[in-house]
């Protein structure tokens, strides 16, 4: 199998939230810790198991320290559905961990929202994000691991259930894709190998 260039629709995964700060209205959240998850190519009808790396290099945080939204489930259509904001330059990488502080509206009609994560009733956070390249290793029999080394969030969602995948194209809808870079086994180095390795351990 050779490296393939495919349309790839925007993902999204589960996020927690973290500390509250009542005065300026923020919301520490942990935006990814690189947990695998089971994913389906819906071009091709393919699984994988989908690990994301966390590391300085691997996740684009440009668009989250330039104030991506918090938005409510995704929606993205009216700037009603908009919470809040990312806090700019608080995206960071830190202890294996993608963070980001958010800050709520003081509109009216966030306000029973906001009152909703204070009181710990809202907790489930969905983090929506591109793949520009992944690097692929057979499963032996299993589904084959996809690694994300090089991946964009760009919006924050509070949902009412956590979405562990979001694929929101369907029906040969690309018009949402971006292209991504697959890269099989057999083009890797012995260090992608091992680093593979690694973070495959450290997730079981």
């Amino acid at each position: 199998m050779r490296s393939q260039t495919v349309d790839l629709p925007p993902l999204s995964l589960r996020a927690d939230v973290g500390t509250v700060n009542e005065d300026r209205r923020t919301v520490e959240l942990v935006v990814s810790t690189g947990a695998a998850a089971a994913r389906m190519d819906y071009w091709s009808g393919k699984r994988y198991l989908e690990i994301l790396q966390i590391t300085p290099r691997s996740v684009r945080l440009e668009r989250l320290n330039a104030g991506a939204p918090l938005l409510n489930a995704h929606m993205a259509y009216s700037v009603a559905n908009m919470l809040g904001t990312v806090e700019p330059g608080t995206a960071r990488i830190e202890k294996g961990q993608a963070l980001a502080t958010v800050r709520f509206s003081k509109r009216a009609d966030v306000e029973p929202i906001w009152q909703d994560v204070r009181d710990r009733i809202v907790r489930s956070v969905s983090v929506g994000y591109r793949v520009h390249k992944f690097e692929e290793t057979a499963g032996d029999g299993q589904m084959p691991t996809r690694t994300a080394v090089d991946w964009e969030p760009f919006e924050v969602s509070l949902v009412p259930m956590p979405i562990d995948i979001g694929a929101k194209v369907r029906q040969g809808d690309r018009s949402e894709t971006n292209r991504c870079l697959i890269v099989p086994a057999a083009a890797l180095t012995d260090a992608d190998r091992r680093r593979q390795l690694q973070l495959v351990r450290a997730r079981h």
